[in-house]
């Protein structure tokens, strides 16, 4: 991988700003930095909804400090660091009971589309925009297995409402099965919350939903749009032409 160094930061600040944007509009959340990393909490309870992100060469010292700040919240977290700098923290983090998973996150990124391909027969996707299609957006994530008590809190109506946040939801033959999120940073579209739900998986959703929200940033005039991709997604966004700019080493709490 050989980005460009300018490009990757702004996808950096994306996935940061990303968390940030999460935190700010909720009761508990609450953003703190430690030289190069931020650490963060949204107060909800699942772990990749908090944690510390160190995209570049962090001090030991400050993602020990992260690391203690987070421990003396009571939500689990996660901790991302930039492949490249991870190894030398994986003897500090082991000792205070992180491991490291085999998945090396990839964060990619591919260059905005006012008109992205037509979505497969019988999907369509629309825009959450009113009080009424963010309940209905929240039922079906709450239908796909996330927490109601998570759910109705992070989707709150001034997070759905904020000018740099769009939420979609997708429909197969008219029914709500899947998800996304398109967060702005700057002039980059972040693409978030990408989800079917298992019964519609493999029919082109999740890709019909990721084109929604990189038309956001069409429309918003972002210079591209990052995601950092699962290792299920990997394939279907190598597919639809993202490019990889770096990995983050994702460490989590053994138990």
């Amino acid at each position: 991988m050989s980005a460009d160094p300018d490009v990757v930061a702004a996808a950096d600040r994306n996935f940061i700003g990303a968390y940030e944007k999460l935190a700010e509009h909720q009761a508990a959340g609450a953003v703190q930095s430690f030289g190069a990393v931020t650490a963060f909490v949204s107060g909800l309870a699942i772990s990749f909804l908090n944690g510390c992100i160190a995209p570049g060469a962090a001090a030991a010292p400050d993602l020990e400090a992260a690391v203690e700040w987070l421990d003396e919240r009571p939500y689990p977290y996660e901790v991302w660091i930039g492949e490249q700098f991870a190894d030398r923290h994986v003897a500090p983090l082991a000792a205070k009971g992180f491991e490291r998973e085999a998945w090396a996150m990839p964060s990619m990124m591919i260059r905005p589309r006012v008109e992205p391909p037509a979505p497969h027969d019988g999907i369509t996707v629309r825009a959450v925009g009113d009080r009424a299609a963010l309940d209905e957006h929240v039922a079906m994530l709450v239908d796909d297995g996330l927490p109601r008590d998570v759910a109705v809190p992070m989707y709150s109506p001034s997070f759905a409402n904020d000018p740099d946040v769009q939420a979609f939801t997708a429909y197969l033959d008219g029914r709500p099965v899947g998800s996304s999120l398109a967060i702005r940073t700057g002039d980059v579209c972040g693409v978030y919350s990408v989800g079917t739900t298992p019964d519609a998986r493999r029919r082109g959703v999740g890709s019909a939903a990721t084109w929604a929200a990189v038309g956001a940033g069409a429309r918003w005039g972002c210079s591209m749009a990052v995601l950092q991709s699962s290792e299920m997604g990997y394939p279907v966004y190598l597919g639809m032409g993202f490019e990889v700019l770096k990995r983050y080493a994702v460490f989590h709490r053994i138990g």
